[in-house]
């Protein structure tokens, strides 16, 4: 069983459509797979759940959201306290059945979920292979090396860093981003898409 754990350098940069993409490619090779969000503010006028569900063909009961609060804000400001302790122990029963989990954080790498909780605590919690996204636009590079070094600097198992080449401003910026991006961290841009844009599926190992 895989469990993978997709985050970013930040909100609105295609985490929910590269986890769609994601499941929907684990699902073509076979693999039962599960989505879970943890925690999700602005909800449900963002259901990022249902969004995955309908675009990887998901059944309900494989699109999970487990904690909410309607104000779209960091959980810290939503959640006196966050139940951290109870949502690891939610997401470790839901890992148990499936080929494949996917477990999509709220936000990027290091939001706050409390005090002394952060999102990058889950990975730690579930020994989670971390794909990190990243919008393909200008000032990325900083980004990707910034959150890069946060994941090994705290342990986590940095799978893949996944690019959004939607936020492009031309083929050519998109490719020497990329180019840069694999020269600072060897072999870890595994994958490629423009969801938001053409609806292709994921690129890359």
């Amino acid at each position: 069983m895989k469990r993978y754990f997709i985050t970013g350098t930040g909100t609105g940069i295609g985490k929910s459509y590269f986890s769609a993409l994601f499941a929907r490619k684990l699902k073509e090779e076979g693999q039962s797979v599960r989505y879970v969000k943890p925690v999700a503010t602005g909800y449900p006028a963002d259901d990022d759940a249902a969004f995955v569900a309908d675009r990887a063909g998901l059944a309900p009961e494989d699109a999970v959201t487990l904690f909410t609060a309607a104000e779209p804000a960091s959980p810290c400001f939503v959640f006196d306290p966050f139940p951290f302790e109870a949502c690891v122990a939610r997401l470790e029963a839901l890992c148990q059945d499936r080929d494949a989990v996917i477990i999509e954080s709220a936000g990027g790498l290091a939001v706050p979920l409390g005090v002394r909780r952060y999102n990058y605590q889950f990975a730690l919690a579930l020994g989670l292979e971390t794909i990190l996204v990243v919008p393909n636009r200008l000032g990325c590079l900083s980004d990707a090396i910034v959150y890069g070094h946060f994941a090994l600097r705290h342990r986590l198992s940095l799978a893949a860093i996944a690019l959004n080449d939607f936020f492009a401003e031309s083929p050519g910026h998109a490719e020497r981003n990329a180019a840069e991006i694999e020269r600072q961290f060897p072999g870890k841009v595994g994958y490629r898409y423009a969801a938001a844009l053409t609806g292709l599926p994921v690129q890359g190992a």
